[in-house]
Order: structure tokens, then sequence, then C-alpha cells
């Protein structure tokens, strides 16, 4: 059985220091509060933690990185992590078709779902305002009566 590591040795922090610095990136990685096995992160507005879990038998260090897209990110090499948090952002999704550039993004102080944005004008989206405007105690005065 393997055992997990209890701290970065100095060789790999500064072997992906370096790597870092070699791709541009201005932002040394600092250690996580309260961990000895995590480095903290930001570059182009994002942040990322690069957790070291362990040492290849050619002596290469294997990295976690987890940051925008990536809640428990793959396995790397220092390479990789680098190429990941160097990748320029991803470009925002179009507008679901169908989508009201029309519809609000809150409502009452709710933020919209989507799906209800996507078709505000329909039955469904009434139902959900009518929901939220129960929950705040705002009862439009044309609502249908039973």
């Amino acid at each position: 059985m393997s055992v997990l590591p209890r701290a970065i040795p100095p060789k790999f922090t500064e072997q992906l220091r370096d790597a870092l610095a070699q791709a541009g990136v201005r932002c040394v990685p600092t250690p996580k509060p309260g961990s000895r096995i995590a480095l903290l992160l930001t570059h182009q507005g994002r942040s990322w933690e690069v957790r070291y879990v362990a040492q290849e038998a050619n002596d290469l260090p294997v990295w976690q990185l987890v940051g925008p897209g990536q809640e428990s990110g793959p396995l790397a090499l220092t390479e990789d992590v680098v190429a990941t948090i160097t990748a320029p952002p991803p470009a925002p999704a179009p507008p679901a078709p169908g989508t009201s550039s029309r519809a609000p993004r809150t409502h009452l102080g709710f933020p919209v779902p989507e799906f209800v944005r996507a078709d505000w004008h329909s039955e469904r989206a009434y139902w959900w305002r009518l929901g939220v405007a129960t929950a705040v105690g705002k009862l439009p005065a044309n609502r249908p009566r039973p």
C-alpha cells in the first residue's frame, strides 16, 4: 500500500515555479494555509490549487490541479499543469436558443434559472414567478384564483 505524501519536496516546488516562470506566469505559487501538500496561485483572474500527490519512479512529481471547471482535477505532470493554467479562458457559451434577452436575471431579489429565462412568457415561468412572489409575500393582484 502506498503512503500519501506529507509535504512537497523542495525540488518539485522549484521545478513547478521554474516551469510557470518560463511560461510567463508572474504569480508565484504560495502554500495553502493549513496544508503542506497544496499550493495556491491566481493567473488571468482564475484561482488554482495545485496539490502534490506522488512521485513517479523516474523522479517526476504528480500533481492534482483544481480550478475553474475542474472541481476534482485529474492527475497531471508539471508540463500539463502549466499548460492548463496558461490556457486562455474558455469563451462564454452562446445563449440557449429561445432565451429571451428581455427576461430579467433576477425576480423579486431571486436569481432566475436559465430554464425560466428561456421561456419567460410561458405558463411554467408564470408559476415560477408566482411561487417566488408567494415566498416573499408579494402576490400580484391579477393572479388566477381557485
